[in-house]
């Protein structure tokens, strides 16, 4: 699979989860919409900060193009399998990546784990951090609240 399959399926992603519920929400009148919260106790997260190596991020910063590097793409291909394998399993509560120009780079995956042990084990499996093309952390994080915003039947 290529990026221009893979950006089309996150496209198709984002346009049935985000646009089509936006829209009808438009058709049920003026009153702004009201969440709550999902969880009903504390939940014990733990949060993988993702660093790039710097000299990937240094290239790529200095010349607005992703250097060229074999081994790094191929272990960010496994990387996003890997990552997208661990949602599936229900390990991940939420990923994303830092905007704007940081000098740290840092994306985050938001995992629950049993105990910062097995959030250690999942994060040194991303073959992307096995290959040294990251660098990972992970952090205990108490979840003290989770919006019910973008659950099943929300406005």
């Amino acid at each position: 699979m290529g990026r221009t399959y893979t950006t089309r399926l996150v496209l198709l992603f984002l346009a049935s989860t985000l646009l089509l519920p936006a829209i009808g929400a438009g058709q049920q009148g003026d009153a702004a919409p009201t969440y709550r919260k999902a969880n009903s106790k504390k939940i014990q997260g733990y949060i993988v900060m993702l660093r790039l190596r710097y000299d990937l991020y240094g290239k790529w910063k200095d010349t607005g193009k992703w250097p060229e590097d074999l081994q790094a793409d191929e272990a960010l291909k496994a990387h996003v399998e890997y990552w997208a394998d661990q949602l599936r399993k229900g390990r991940v509560l939420m990923t994303g990546a830092m905007g704007g120009d940081y000098w740290d780079n840092v994306a985050m995956v938001l995992l629950d784990a049993t105990s910062e042990g097995e959030a250690k084990q999942i994060a040194s499996g991303d073959p992307a951090v096995k290959a040294y093309v990251f660098q990972a952390q992970v952090r205990p994080f108490e979840i003290h609240a989770i919006t019910n915003k973008f659950g099943a039947g929300s406005q």
